[in-house]
């Protein structure tokens, strides 16, 4: 059947339940109350409050990335790192709401049409060349391009952007895609119709950037180990190893690096919620997601916490139906 007719775009609220040590340190053990009187975590607890010592956040996924690369990405775990290591034109800040990152501000058109964004100068990729306007222009005109074979590319952007649906389908070139490089650091969006969450939706992962340079040097090989990634963010990926983890470092050369306190982020895979809840109670890791056959066990532990998670949900609706299909 044709392609949809209709996006929808679901903001979904959802509780996890973790236990989390009040600091991120990576040495503090979580234990059963939240103490730190395993062999001298007290110590190592008082050098992390001081901020003489490294400050390492060691976690756990329960799967491996498959991809790093923002046109092929599909699951939450690559949008969550993705996140940790790229700036967009908007980030999410706190409440979930856009705030700027790689651009500064923006406009938009009488007619709600034309968004004119204006970049900053002091953003870098991680190989130490600027991050510009042609930066986005060619990861979305890739993300479009049916050769690239991108999942939510013709999804995010068509019916949004001018042209992605024709590109998608493979009727006009990419380089037909509304989006503009005026100079280095001005980016022009024509949209297909006036979008009024438009930049809302430059926080999710498909809209991120490339460096069109390094992306054509790493060829296939791109996005699929630490050493094929470039990043404008505030972490780099320096190891990844497949199945087992990956770790994260702070990007001493990100234009907000001051506000990134963290300078390790170290990243476990782990399937089994008792797995991880025995790492916790080890002070092997400072955090862990629980199963509800934990959380009455834990519910009373002072490490105990309810947090809300974003998700983005795509919903296709054909025409005549009544319920949409999840995507």
């Amino acid at each position: 059947m044709k392609k949809t007719n209709w996006l929808l775009l679901v903001l979904a609220l959802v509780l996890s339940m973790f236990l989390a040590a009040c600091s991120g340190g990576g040495n503090e053990s979580g234990g059963d109350s939240g103490s730190s009187d395993n062999g001298g975590d007290s110590e190592n607890t008082e050098e992390q409050s001081s901020g003489d010592s490294e400050q390492v956040l060691n976690i756990t996924d329960s799967a491996e990335i498959p991809t790093m690369d923002p046109a092929l990405a599909t699951d939450a775990v690559a949008f969550q790192f993705l996140g940790s290591t790229m700036d967009g034109l908007y980030r999410l800040g706190e409440g979930g709401k856009p705030e700027p990152a790689i651009a500064k501000d923006h406009e938009v058109s009488e007619d709600a049409l034309t968004w004119t964004f204006n970049l900053r100068e002091d953003a870098t990729w991680s190989n130490g060349e600027p991050v510009t306007a042609n930066d986005f222009v060619y990861a979305w005109q890739r993300a479009v391009n049916p050769d690239t074979g991108s999942e939510y590319g013709p999804y995010m952007m068509g019916g949004v952007i001018k042209n992605a649906t024709a590109i998608a389908d493979g009727e006009t070139p990419p380089e037909e895609l509304g989006v503009k490089a005026v100079d280095d650091y001005t980016l022009e969006i024509t949209l297909e119709k006036p979008i009024p969450y438009f930049e809302s939706l430059t926080t999710f992962g498909t809209f991120l950037p490339l460096n069109q340079k390094f992306v054509e040097e790493q060829g296939e090989d791109f996005a699929l180990e630490a050493e094929t990634l470039a990043s404008n963010g505030p972490f780099t990926m320096t190891e990844w190893n497949h199945g087992e983890g990956w770790t994260l470092e702070k990007n001493e050369d990100y234009w907000d690096a001051e506000a990134v306190k963290l300078d390790k982020i170290n990243v476990s895979v782990v399937k089994e919620t008792s797995t991880g809840v025995n790492l916790y109670q080890s002070g092997d890791i400072d955090r862990t997601a629980l199963s509800a056959e934990f959380v009455d066990q834990y519910r009373s532990n002072e490490d105990f916490q309810v947090e809300k998670r974003t998700y983005f949900v795509l919903l296709e609706v054909q025409p005549g139906e009544r319920n949409p299909r999840k995507r």
